[in-house]
C-alpha cells in the first residue's frame, strides 16, 4: 500500500516538477522581468521536486497522514544540499572519465608494456559503468538519504554521519541498483524505443505510445520509490537518529 501511496506522490509529483521547469526554459530571457520570472520558475522547480522527494520518504514512514506530509513540507529545504551532492557527485565522475579518457593511450601502452595486454576496452567500459553507478545510484541515495536524515532530526543531521553510513550500506546500494537497472535502465534502453513491426501510422500507433510511455513512467516512478525506500531504511548505530523511514 505505502508503495503505491509513494508511487502515485512521485508520479504527480514529477508531472507538475516537470510542467514548471519546462514552462522555466520556454521563458525568453530577453529583459530583465523576464530573467526574474526564469529564476522564481527555477527555484518553483526545485521546491517542488523537493516535496516529491520528501512526501515519498514521509509516506514510507507515515502513509498519508497529515502530520508526515506536514514534516515533509517543512523539510522541503533540504533539496537545496541533497541538490548539492547530485551536482557535486556528477561533476567529480565527469571530471574521473574526462581524466581516463586523456590518457587513454598512455594507460593502454603501460598495459602492453608491463603486461602484454593489447586491448584494455574492458578496463574503460568497466570505469564507465562505474561512473555512472555514482551518478545514478550513490547520488540519489546520498541525496535522499540527507532529506531524510533533516526531515527526522531537522538541520542537524547535516553534521551527522548517520545519512551517509545510511545511503553507503552495502544492502543499500545493491538493492538501488538493482530497482534501477530493472525499473529505469532497461525500460529506458528498450520499452520507450521499442515499436512493433506493422504499426500502422494511424490512432493506433498515437495510443500504443500513450500506454508505452504512460508504463515507462510507473515503473520510473516505482524505480524511485523504492530507491527512496532503500536510502532511508537502513537503521543507524545506537545514539544516531532514526532516519524516517527506519520504522516502516
Amino acid at each position: 500500500m505505502r508503495l503505491a501511496l509513494a508511487t502515485l506522490w512521485i508520479l504527480a509529483g514529477s508531472v507538475l516538477t516537470a510542467g514548471i521547469y519546462w514552462a522555466f526554459l520556454s521563458t525568453p530571457e530577453s529583459t530583465v522581468w523576464m530573467l526574474i520570472v526564469s529564476a522564481i520558475l527555477a527555484v518553483i522547480a526545485l521546491a517542488m521536486a523537493g516535496v516529491t522527494a520528501s512526501g515519498a520518504i514521509a509516506i514510507w514512514s507515515h502513509g498519508a497522514s497529515l502530520s508526515g506530509m506536514g514534516r515533509a513540507m517543512r523539510s522541503t529545504a533540504g533539496v537545496i544540499p541533497a541538490a548539492l551532492i547530485i551536482l557535486l557527485i556528477w561533476w567529480l565522475a565527469g571530471r574521473a572519465e574526462t581524466w581516463l579518457a586523456l590518457r587513454s593511450g598512455q594507460i593502454s601502452a603501460i598495459f602492453i608494456a608491463r603486461f602484454g595486454i593489447a586491448d584494455v576496452t574492458r578496463l574503460f567500459t568497466a570505469t564507465h559503468s562505474i561512473a555512472n553507478c555514482f551518478r545514478w545510484v550513490i547520488s540519489p541515495l546520498m541525496a535522499l538519504s540527507l532529506m531524510a536524515g533533516i526531515a527526522a532530526a531537522g538541520w542537524a543531521a547535516l553534521g551527522q554521519a548517520a545519512w551517509l553510513r545510511r545511503a553507503l550500506h552495502p544492502r543499500a546500494i545493491v538493492m538501488a541498483t538493482l530497482w534501477f537497472v530493472v525499473l529505469i535502465a532497461l525500460p529506458w534502453l528498450y520499452l520507450v524505443p521499442w515499436r512493433p513491426k506493422g504499426l500502422p501510422a494511424s490512432s493506433v500507433e498515437f495510443a500504443f505510445i500513450v500506454a508505452k510511455l504512460s508504463i515507462t513512467a510507473i515503473l520510473f516512478a516505482i524505480g524511485a520509490a523504492l530507491i527512496a525506500y532503500e536510502a532511508a531504511r537502513v537503521k543507524p548505530r545506537p545514539g544516531d537518529p532514526s532516519p524516517a523511514v527506519a520504522a516502516a
